[in-house]
């Protein structure tokens, strides 16, 4: 039925809600999930263009989808992340 769900993350409390839905969705449907955060803030929106490097939040966030990564591949679940 899903074979690859793509769940948005804010790096906030609302997102352990529907990591467990998604965690158990992807356990029974044999699914592929990709976690994805948006950087805000000015570096994340100009980091390219003036080739600046990771803000702190950045690298925070960078840590947290890794952290959360983890957490599903050691549920059993096939997971990657990406920091946009």
């Amino acid at each position: 039925m899903y074979r690859r769900i793509l769940v948005p993350l804010e790096n906030g409390p609302a997102d352990a809600a529907i990591l467990k839905h998604v965690t158990e969705l992807a356990k029974l449907l044999r699914s592929q999930v990709l976690l994805v955060h948006v950087a805000d803030g000015w570096a994340a929106r100009n980091m390219e263009q003036l080739n600046l490097r990771e803000s702190q939040e950045m690298k925070e966030d960078r840590a947290y989808l890794e952290r959360i990564t983890q957490q599903l591949r050691q549920a059993g679940v096939e997971a990657d992340a990406v920091l946009a």
